[in-house]
């Protein structure tokens, strides 16, 4: 596969990364894999000198978009779209110890131990005429990291619905892109001679609610203290979702309320690059 540039800067590069690529539109070959790589991370975000907020942002859902610009010519293959639940799997152990004691006719110390499936058991006879019984049982199987739905945008856009299963927020790859491409792009040109390659865009979404904001503290101790002696929380916060959006906003992507828990925000795009 070709070096692929990055063609946008991202906003919050640790929470979302985005790397989508495609094979090259060429004579003979006018329908190619899309391939998406979306990794989602926790940021530590308001290093630089002239932020007066520092916080740790994730997200805790977001939506995988496909985006074909009106103008492009090209369309998608539908038998060829993702419609599965793709995953990562994990393993969860999860160990059961239980203790008893049970009457004994015997009255002499000695011991048993034997192996039954998944577990164990031992005891041990005392002077009491009681048997000391413990059991410890180890159950393991595989369990989803990452949830995945796909439907379309109210714009008849493909996209993807991506939320963790069993943590709170966004870790990891939803899906593993080079094995599992998320839709076949038909290039629509009459003649592939002439003219560009059509280009596509993916893009990753969210809502405000979704996005999950922990240790959030303002740099500036006097500024702190005027905080405080206000409605505190409140303050910070929207000092938070300020600087979320002036980020987001120099760098082209948008934001649609911030203020608003309902309201939208792209937090990363990339132009698909043939390779």
């Amino acid at each position: 596969m070709s070096h692929r540039s990055d063609n946008r800067r991202k906003a919050f590069a640790e929470v979302v990364t985005i790397d989508a690529w495609h094979d090259c539109f060429d004579l003979g070959r006018s329908k190619v894999d899309l391939h998406a790589d979306v990794v989602f991370g926790t940021a530590r975000v308001g290093g630089e000198r002239e932020s007066q907020v520092r916080f740790r942002l994730s997200i805790k859902r977001a939506d995988v978009v496909v985006v074909l610009p009106p103008l492009e010519p090209v369309s998608v293959d539908q038998r060829s779209v993702s419609r599965d639940s793709p995953f990562l799997e994990g393993t969860i152990t999860e160990v059961v110890e239980q203790s008893s004691r049970k009457s004994s006719r015997a009255n002499f110390a000695s011991s048993l131990s034997f192996n039954e499936i998944g577990g164990s058991v031992s005891g041990e006879v005392g002077k009491g005429g009681y048997v000391s019984e413990s059991k410890r049982l180890e159950v393991s199987g595989a369990a989803r990291l990452i949830s995945v739905t796909q439907s379309k945008t109210s714009e008849g856009h493909y996209r993807w619905s991506v939320e963790p299963c069993t943590t709170k927020i966004l870790e990891g790859r939803p899906w593993d892109a080079n094995s599992q491409p998320r839709l076949k792009l038909v290039d629509q040109r009459k003649d592939q001679s002439k003219g560009i390659p059509p280009s596509v865009r993916v893009e990753v979404w969210c809502r405000r609610e979704d996005l999950s904001i922990e240790d959030l503290e303002i740099k500036d101790e006097n500024l702190w203290q005027t905080v405080k002696r206000r409605s505190g929380f409140a303050n910070r916060m929207a000092a938070a979702e300020s600087y979320i959006r002036d980020r987001l906003s120099e760098e082209g992507l948008e934001v649609h309320n911030i203020e608003d828990k309902f309201g939208q925000l792209a937090i990363g795009s990339t132009i698909a690059e043939s390779s």
